[in-house]
């Protein structure tokens, strides 16, 4: 849940950041008086329009309209949440974050808990550049192509092998062991006592997006079982909802509008060094709806770079495959058999690699292609064309599976409405790998659905099959109607159009034509309350658009389930500015009113996640 913060914390953090220097960080700026002028990281322009004025703590571009304070800075350029901003602010300031949370026990203990993991990852840092220990890790690392800056600047480290090292360095550092044992940096050995869990390895400390060590990934440098090691999910570590890399790389992911994701740790560095900023690495784990949520945060797309084999290759499709149905645009980049992208930026160079990004296939290109290296027999497509089925089935947004679908149609020269009616019939559930971030690419557990590679048809397993059994002629069972309408996503579309119209007509006309029609989640009431306080208020004629109102009483009003709904609805998909929102909004307060008629009100739900 996301922390509550007092107005007088966050007015402390304000006053006591330096916005300047925080700008700086994204922004080139040159002094002229009093202010500071540079380019805008948030739209391209020529000349300087963006200012940042100290005195009053605030910046404003002159180009696109934008501006605030350090936070509303903070939240833009990073693509973070008001919460997270606030929390990244605080901590160089030595600004202590409990005392000011509410009613949050657990608090402590996540700040223990990563206070261990960065003591930990010093430690193992320190080893990896000691002239004696971390000779091994050093000497492997330049054989494989990497320089010491891109490992400096990752804090790659070195836990040496023997299993009290690590807890006599975590003692000297005031870490007791059983913290230790929690945070998985040592296990209980069943002849009592502690072991370290990381031995012989190179380490790789896992970030949150507060720039905190969560976790650690570890590599073995030697022959041995297995190559990768992980931390266990914990409360405060999840190896599904975190990308290895994120901390550093998402605000060039948000200035490019996309990520390149890979697969291995070693993947990351050698793009890293030879220029690549905006990437990311799973962690040992199929990629994850949580994750491609993460990435959507900044940037509607995501490059898909896995190994060049048969296991890459499926994990890659399985990739863009939850990518799409969350709300981004995969591309997939297909490797020679055997290669992997580090081999390939290392030993052919950049210049190799950016030929190979620019050759990147969508999703539903890259499986027509599959399917006619196997020759583009009628059964290999149409086997490919119901996986692109079962992939567009679990889009949520209408207006999006749409265009998909034409897509698919006219990829695979199939007619618009015999999709329709297939997708229709179509019961596709979601995979295994893509509900359990423990099964994909890495488990590669037997029986699990796969997708397709060169080498198979490409298209369903026969598990799949049975579980699409048809139960009567014309076609598979049906699991629900595709275009039935669902009150609680109309609901988000319709406030995620209105906090996006700076206007302010669309939250107008809401508040002057809702005529009391109750809504279903909580969060959305209480939102649509916000809205009709702010069409009341002083404000909405003073200039002050509907969502700055609602940020600004973010802490005063509602509780976390609200700010929940309402981070969702930022975190949507980019809407394009020229939307008539007025109409988009009436056209859902539409949907919803003739929904309540038709059927009468079974209760009251709580937000969709």
């Amino acid at each position: 849940m996301a922390p509550v913060f007092s107005p007088d914390i966050i007015a402390r953090v304000k006053d006591e950041s330096d916005i300047v220097e925080i700008v700086r960080q994204h922004v080139t700026l040159k002094q002229a008086g009093a202010v500071y002028k540079g380019l805008c990281p948030f739209h391209k322009e020529k000349t300087p329009s963006f200012i940042v004025t100290p005195g009053r703590q605030r910046w404003h571009c002159f180009g696109c309209g934008n501006g605030g304070d350090v936070i509303s800075f903070l939240m833009e350029a990073e693509g973070i949440t008001f919460p997270e901003a606030v929390e990244l602010l605080a901590r160089p300031l030595d600004i202590d974050l409990s005392s000011w949370l509410k009613e949050d026990e657990s608090e402590g203990e996540r700040r223990a808990f990563h206070r261990a993991n960065e003591v930990a990852a010093g430690i193992w840092c320190d080893a990896f550049w000691d002239e004696r220990t971390g000779s091994a890790a050093r000497n492997y690392m330049a054989d494989r192509g990497f320089g010491e800056k891109v490992l400096r600047d990752h804090d790659v480290g070195w836990a040496p092998g023997g299993s009290g090292w690590l807890a006599e360095q975590l003692k000297k550092a005031g870490v007791d062991e059983e913290l230790a044992i929690q945070a998985d940096l040592l296990r209980s050995s069943d002849h009592g006592g502690s072991f370290a869990y990381f031995r012989n390895r190179i380490i790789f400390p896992i970030k949150n997006i507060s720039r905190q060590v969560a976790g650690f990934g570890g590599r073995i440098i030697d022959q041995g079982e297995p190559k990768y090691l992980n931390s266990a999910d914990s409360s405060y570590f999840s190896k599904g909802k975190l990308l290895y890399g994120f901390d550093s790389s998402r605000m060039s992911i948000s200035r490019e509008k996309s990520a390149l994701l890979v697969e291995g740790y070693l993947d990351l560095l050698a793009l890293a060094q030879a220029g690549w900023s905006n990437v990311v690495a799973t962690c040992g784990t199929a990629f994850t709806e949580d994750q491609a949520r993460l990435i959507r945060r900044g940037a509607p797309n995501v490059v898909l770079l896995f190994d060049g084999d048969k296991a890459g290759l499926k994990a890659a499709v399985r990739s863009a495959d939850v990518a799409l149905r969350n709300g981004l645009e995969p591309k997939i980049v297909a490797l020679s058999d055997g290669l992997d992208p580090a081999d390939i930026v290392i030993e052919q160079g950049p210049d190799v690699m950016r030929e190979l990004l620019r050759g990147a296939q969508g999703y539903i290109p890259f499986l027509r292609s599959l399917a006619d290296a196997r020759g583009g027999d009628r059964q290999v497509k149409e086997r490919a064309l119901r996986q692109v089925l079962g992939t567009i089935a679990g889009i949520e947004d209408q207006l999006r599976r749409e265009y998909v679908l034409q897509e698919a149609a006219e990829e695979f020269d199939v007619g618009l409405d015999v999709l329709r009616e297939s997708l229709r019939m179509e019961k596709k559930p979601v995979p295994r790998w893509a509900r359990n971030p423990n099964e994909g690419p890495t488990a590669r557990v037997p029986g699990a659905s796969e997708p397709p590679s060169p080498e198979e048809p490409s298209g369903p397993e026969e598990e799949d099959l049975q579980e699409r059994r048809p139960v009567r002629p014309g076609g598979p069972m049906v699991k629900r109607r595709i275009g039935a309408p669902n009150p609680a996503l109309i609901e988000q579309q319709l406030f995620a159009h209105v906090l996006k119209d700076d206007t302010g007509q669309a939250a107008r006309a809401f508040a002057a034509e809702r005529a009391g029609l109750e809504l279903r989640t909580e969060g959305a009431r209480q939102l649509a309350s916000e809205l009709e306080a702010w069409a009341a208020s002083n404000e909405s004629r003073s200039g002050v658009s509907p969502l700055k109102f609602v940020e600004d009483r973010w802490n005063s009003v509602g509780d976390r389930d609200y700010r929940g709904f309402v981070s969702r609805l930022l975190e949507k998909e980019e809407i394009p500015d020229q939307t008539d929102f007025v109409q988009v909004m009436r056209d859902c307060l539409a949907t919803l009113q003739r929904g309540r008629s038709a059927a009468p009100q079974t209760g009251r739900s709580s937000d969709p996640g």
